[in-house]
């Protein structure tokens, strides 16, 4: 993964078309551990942080024009609060270095403080395809900055689809961005803790980096439970196979 310096993008849907107040957006900034100072007044918003990095913080005075047609995630505001955000911000940060998710963490910081500044709906790293609560994902982006690695509950977006025989699926999407494949789980619509199970098998390939699941052999949420381990096309329609992993509960 490239360790170059680089331009990471988000998006923040705000309640109201104005700029966050920048003493805010510093000190809130200051509580999640960055180093933030005012940048050149004007548009865009910019703030200077440590090793050359800046942050520009662009108003756009009308709603995201994606919204109305993006999938809903499993930590998504509803749509319809969603649709009624008037406003969102583009934040970009110029510099950024490191790995993939070291940057994606420090970029979710910033974009956390941003959002806490704006009392904001809804945040999204911009490689994302669905929109977070915001108070979470500022929560969970400022929990990050001690571990300068993003934590797959935002690194990676999930998203939920009916399937037959009464049962539903969960499909994570952004795995691949850290070299790691997508997984496909699929349990009975009375199930329960299938997403929490989705999550820990992100969250464990992520940090074991040399860790492989081969086809065919059992995963569990316990010693008892043998989930077979398959391979299928990607079910969204993205090239590529996913770890299908069928729950019988």
């Amino acid at each position: 993964m490239s360790t170059e310096p680089s331009l990471d993008l988000a998006f923040v849907l705000v309640p109201e078309a104005k700029y966050p107040d920048p003493a805010q957006v510093i000190a809130t900034g200051e509580r999640m551990g960055l180093s933030l100072r005012p940048g050149t007044a004007g548009e865009p918003q910019s703030f200077e942080l440590p090793d050359g990095k800046e942050l520009l913080v662009m108003l756009i005075p009308a709603p995201h024009p994606d919204v109305p047609g993006m999938a809903l995630g499993v930590t998504s505001p509803s749509r319809e609060e969603l649709v009624a955000a008037p406003a969102h911000l583009i934040v970009t940060l110029l510099g950024g270095q490191g790995e993939v998710r070291e940057r994606d963490a420090f970029m979710a910081a910033c974009t956390g403080a941003i959002a806490v500044a704006t009392n904001a709906v809804a945040a999204m790293l911009g490689h994302g395809v669905v929109f977070h609560k915001a108070k979470p994902f500022a929560e969970i982006a400022a929990l990050a900055m001690e571990d300068e690695a993003l934590p797959a509950e935002i690194a990676v977006d999930v998203t939920v689809a009916p399937e037959a025989d009464e049962r539903v699926s969960f499909l994570t999407h952004g795995m691949t961005r850290y070299g790691r494949e997508e997984f496909y789980v699929t349990c009975p619509t009375s199930g329960k803790g299938a997403l929490a199970f989705v999550f820990m098998l992100a969250n464990w390939m992520l940090k074991d980096r040399e860790k492989h699941l081969p086809t065919g052999d059992t995963v569990g949420r316990t010693a008892q439970e043998k989930v077979r381990i398959q391979r299928v096309p990607n079910p969204s329609g993205k090239d590529g196979q996913v770890v299908r992993l069928d729950l019988a509960s």
